[in-house]
């Protein structure tokens, strides 16, 4: 099994350990990951909000780089799954607006076909539930406050087959890996940083944060578990801001990437804004014993 990895604009430039975490989880879980030259996704809550056929031409651009290697793409973060994911289905769909999109991309020297899937690393780790138990070497024990984030389960078509008002796919993941789901008022809510959210009105994002965050903080986490860079970034950096919180915050490859045995400074999970000490030391433990 092989993919492109989509690593996305915060992964690939602020948050350089989620996208290495990545890569060790997939390599032991015997994934293969391409590279290929990408640009941003774009953003879904900026780009198709102002020029929709900008917005497609850049995703066209993006997903035409994986088809020359006939392999689907694989995101790890909800805004970039969502933006190459609407483009994809909508050019797939429409044959007109594919010539349309290929006149452009002419320009360039590229063409898209829609021979390709995007799919999201979360889907993709739910089909191997074997793979990860056979690679666990430690059951981390952490209580996580689970964050799914807006793109991922929105539109609701995109996931047919989940329930998407009470989802379990990531629950039911770090339960593989000795973590316990914490319980908390309005989980499905948003972080506060999407749709342009984060950099048109500050004020605003930090205050959908900080309802979001004081009810994840009533169920006395070890940490906040995301499965997406920029909600990842808000809960991080947003806490800083606030002033009123210290949960550390993980991203789901982190997470098992310390299930399979990997140091947390090799998974640079100390390079967090909210410190991650308590979790490294929960960890040491783990290996003592």
């Amino acid at each position: 099994m092989r993919f492109s990895l989509f690593p996305g604009c915060i992964a690939k430039n602020m948050y350089a350990s989620i996208e290495k975490s990545t890569r060790f989880v997939f390599d032991r879980l015997g994934i293969e990951l391409l590279d290929h030259r990408y640009t941003c996704c774009p953003a879904p809550g900026v780009f198709r909000g102002y020029d929709i056929d900008t917005w497609l031409t850049l995703g066209a651009r993006n997903l035409a780089e994986a088809e020359r290697d006939h392999v689907d793409v694989l995101t790890i973060c909800n805004g970039c799954y969502g933006s190459l994911f609407g483009s994809n289905h909508i050019l797939q769909e429409d044959p007109e607006k594919r010539e349309e999109i290929n006149e452009i991309l002419k320009e360039v020297g590229k063409q898209y076909n829609g021979t390709i899937q995007v799919v999201h690393f979360a889907d993709v780790l739910s089909q191997l539930h074997e793979r990860i138990l056979e690679q666990k070497m430690y059951d981390l024990g952490l209580r996580l406050a689970v964050h799914y984030g807006c793109h991922y389960l929105r539109p609701s078509h995109h996931h047919e087959s989940m329930n998407v008002e009470n989802p379990r796919i990531v629950e039911d993941i770090i339960e593989l890996v000795g973590c316990e789901p914490v319980e908390f008022k309005n989980r499905l809510s948003c972080c506060g940083a999407g749709g342009g959210v984060w950099s048109g009105d500050e004020q605003v994002a930090l205050d959908v944060l900080e309802e979001k965050l004081t009810f994840m903080s009533e169920g006395e986490p070890d940490a906040i578990l995301n499965i997406c860079p920029f909600c990842h970034l808000q809960f991080d950096q947003g806490q800083k801001k606030l002033q009123k919180f210290q949960i550390p915050v993980l991203h789901l490859n982190q997470v098992l990437g310390l299930a399979f045995g990997e140091r947390p400074k090799k998974l640079a999970i100390h390079t967090h804004l909210v410190t991650t000490r308590e979790i490294e030391r929960k960890v040491k433990k783990l290996k003592k014993k």
